[in-house]
C-alpha cells in the first residue's frame, strides 16, 4: 500500500517565515546599534556623528535587551550586543554609580534655567526662581521683556543683574544678591557672561555660555569654539569658579569629555545620577545638556532638576560648598 506523506501545514510555514523575518530585523537592529555607538565616539570630528553620542543611556538599555534576546535564542549575535553594552556602560555607569556626597549646609546655591525664548509665562518663571531662593540665578534664552520683569519683580532678592546677547533671539541673564564685576572683554569676544563677585567674604568667578545647537557643520564648529573659550577662561581662574549653562552638548559627547579633561572642571551632577534636562516631557528620551561645573574651589553637596512652566528644559539647582 502506498504511503502518502502529509505536507507541512501552511499555517506552520507562514509562522516560520514570520519568525525568520523578525529574527532578521532584530539582527539588523543589533548591527545598526553597534554602528551608531561607534560613530558617536567619532563625534569630535563631525556634527552628525556627535548626535548619536548623546543617547548613550538609551543605547545601553537597548543593547542590554538585545544581549538577553540573543542569549535566550543561543545566537552568536549576543557578542555584538555585548560589545554595545560594554561601550555604553563605560560612558554611563560612572554617572549612576558614583557615591552621592553627604548632605551638608551649602555656602552657595546656584540656579540655572533655560526658559525657552518664546515662553511668556513670566509670572510662573519668576515664582519658580523666587521659590528656590538661590544666591545666583542664570537664565538662558532670556529676552529683554523677561529680564525687565525679573528686575522689577525680584529686585529685592537680586539687586544686581546683567544681560548678555548669546544668539538669535536669545540672551543669557544673571541675577545676584552680591555686586557683580563684569569681564566685558569676554562678553565681546565670546558673547558669554564672565563675572566676579564676593560670597561670604570670598571672591568667586562665574561663567555662563549658551552656544548654537550644532545641527550643521558651521554651528558645530561655532559651538565647539565658544565652549573651548569658556572652559579655557574657567581653567585660568585662581579663585573658586563656576561654569554653567545650556552647552548644547551632553555629558556623553566626546567633545564634552575632552573639554572637561583638559580644563580640570568637575561636573556637579556627578554622584546625583544622569539628571537629564532636555527635552522636558520626553521621559526616557531626555538627555543631559544643561550643566553646572566647578573648579577645585568648590565641592557639590546637592544637585537636582525641576520643571519650569512651558519650557523645554528642566532647570538645575546646585548647592556648593567652599573647599
Amino acid at each position: 500500500m502506498k504511503t502518502i506523506e502529509s505536507p507541512i501545514p501552511i499555517q506552520n510555514r507562514k509562522a516560520e517565515k514570520q519568525f525568520h523575518f523578525w529574527q532578521s530585523v532584530v539582527a539588523f537592529c543589533t548591527y545598526a546599534l553597534l554602528l551608531v555607538c561607534l560613530l558617536g565616539r567619532l563625534g569630535s570630528y563631525f556634527f552628525f556623528f556627535e548626535l548619536f553620542s548623546h543617547f548613550s543611556a538609551q543605547c545601553l538599555a537597548i543593547a542590554g535587551f538585545l544581549f538577553v534576546y540573543w542569549i535566550l535564542f543561543r545566537n552568536r549575535l549576543y557578542a555584538v550586543a555585548l560589545f554595545s553594552v560594554l561601550l555604553n556602560a563605560w560612558l554611563v555607569l560612572p554617572w549612576v554609580t558614583s557615591k552621592t556626597p553627604a548632605a551638608e549646609p551649602a555656602d552657595l546655591r546656584i540656579m540655572h534655567t533655560n526658559v525657552l525664548f518664546t515662553n511668556q509665562e513670566y509670572d510662573a518663571i519668576l515664582e519658580s526662581i523666587r521659590h528656590e531662593n538661590a544666591d545666583i540665578v542664570l537664565i538662558a534664552e532670556a529676552t529683554p521683556p523677561l529680564f525687565q520683569q525679573f528686575r522689577q519683580q525680584l529686585h529685592r532678592e537680586y539687586p544686581y543683574g546683567y544681560l548678555v546677547y548669546s544668539k538669535t533671539h536669545c540672551y543669557v541673564a544673571i541675577g545676584s544678591r552680591t555686586p557683580l564685576r563684569v569681564n566685558h572683554a569676554a562678553v565681546t569676544a565670546n558673547r558669554m557672561l564672565h563675572v566676579h563677585t564676593t560670597v561670604k567674604g570670598r571672591e568667586i568667578a562665574l561663567i555662563s555660555v549658551h552656544p548654537k545647537t550644532p545641527l550643521n557643520p558651521t554651528w558645530f564648529e561655532s559651538r565647539n569654539e565658544r565652549l573651548q573659550y569658556a572652559f579655557d577662561q574657567a581653567a585660568k581662574e585662581s579663585v573658586p569658579t563656576i561654569l554653567a549653562g545650556d552647552f548644547n552638548v551632553s555629558v556623553f559627547s566626546p567633545v564634552y569629555r575632552s573639554l572637561v579633561a583638559s580644563s580640570g572642571m568637575q561636573a556637579s551632577r556627578k554622584g546625583f545620577g544622569i539628571s537629564p534636562t532636555y527635552r522636558n516631557g520626553y521621559g526616557p528620551l531626555m538627555i543631559p545638556i544643561d550643566h553646572v561645573l566647578t573648579n577645585k574651589g568648590f565641592r557639590t553637596v546637592g544637585f537636582r532638576t525641576l520643571d519650569m512652566k512651558e519650557s523645554d528644559h528642566k532647570a538645575i539647582v546646585a548647592d556648593l560648598k567652599f573647599q
